[in-house]
């Protein structure tokens, strides 16, 4: 029972390491120029009219970063003034891998619209949820986007110079469908309701907070958006395919990089599917030779710590240690790593 308990453990810890190579992967494209324009274009309403190229080129500011930019109070504005001491730049932001627990944007940057005087305009943060969590959703990406409006003091304006608080979009990609329901978009904004006389305020003194939550299934629907979400991130193709999908029914000709991230994205995704794949047949399966266990085991170690290795820019023992690879085969597996 013992060892049953210690391989499923291990069986867990490996399953582990490789679902978070993929969420940086899959992360690492959300955030390339060519991705995220298409969705912007789709959400943000003062982007509608721009093409693909001009919001590529003219409307993101700077480049996403990985791993940066905490959401907790009395942290946000350390990375930022650290990371932006004159240009304002974009962030991409990864789950803290130091094990201080932070919680951190997925991806998060500054935009602007092009044409006008105002260099930065919007404040976007857009996040990705693979599975559906156990708390209220919609009241995790208010905070978010709470936060995203608080932290601008002492960084966007000064003291009561509250004329120059930046626009916040926070953008939730849901990879999961609740029970019942089918792909959807959903937006929720701060909007005015009169209540008696004339007064109005303007429009732009208000309308600072923007929410919305896309849930992506495995359905058919028609908007370009959702399409377009499900061909990147749920559809098992080979980058190849991708590209030529992207060409023929977005008009998107894929750049280096952004083919790179894909096929990276992809590769991970299918050996995650294979190792499912091999689970299900390893436990329907009869035990094998003891030896070819063992071997099969030890070539599933070094798997491993080559992806936590290369997803946390950690050494092979660092990764070893994390992975808690057992003790009377971690020297082989160091050295086959």
């Amino acid at each position: 029972m013992k060892h049953r308990s210690r391989n499923r453990r291990r069986q867990q810890l490996e399953e582990t390491a490789e679902e978070l190579t993929y969420d940086k992967a899959a992360k690492e494209v959300l955030a390339m120029r060519q991705i995220l324009a298409p969705i912007l274009k789709n959400i943000v309403p003062e982007y509608r009219q721009l093409s693909l190229e001009t919001i590529m080129h003219d409307c993101i500011e700077g480049k996403p970063w990985v791993g940066t930019v905490p959401v907790d109070p009395g942290r946000t504005n350390r990375v930022f003034r650290r990371r932006l001491p004159k240009k304002i730049r974009g962030l991409q932001t990864e789950q803290n891998a130091s094990g201080e627990g932070w919680i951190t944007y997925d991806v998060l940057f500054y935009a602007r619209i092009p044409g006008t005087d105002q260099r930065v305009r919007f404040i976007i943060n857009i996040e990705a949820q693979r599975n559906d969590p156990n708390y209220k959703l919609m009241k995790r990406a208010i905070f978010y986007a709470s936060r995203l409006i608080s932290s601008q003091k002492e960084r966007e304006f000064t003291g009561q110079d509250y004329d120059n608080i930046c626009k916040v979009y926070t953008i939730w990609l849901c990879f999961y469908l609740p029970e019942g329901e089918q792909s959807s978009i959903n937006r929720y904004e701060l909007r005015e309701t009169n209540i008696y006389g004339v007064h109005h305020e303007e429009p732009s003194d208000y309308d600072l907070i923007h929410v919305t939550t896309v849930h992506v299934g495995d359905d058919e629907p028609e908007n370009e958006l959702l399409r377009f979400l499900q061909l990147i991130f749920l559809q098992q193709m080979t980058e190849l395919q991708k590209s030529e999908r992207l060409r023929e029914e977005f008009g998107i000709d894929v750049q280096d990089d952004t083919r790179k991230g894909l096929e990276n994205m992809c590769n991970l995704s299918s050996g995650l599917k294979e190792r499912a794949e091999a689970i299900g047949e390893a436990r329907g399966a009869a035990r094998g030779e003891a030896r070819g266990e063992k071997r099969g085991r030890e070539q599933t170690w070094v798997a491993s710590v080559r992806n936590l290795m290369k997803s946390m820019q950690m050494t092979a023992q660092q990764a070893a240690e994390a992975l808690a690879v057992p003790a009377e085969i971690r020297q082989k597996v160091l050295e086959q790593v």
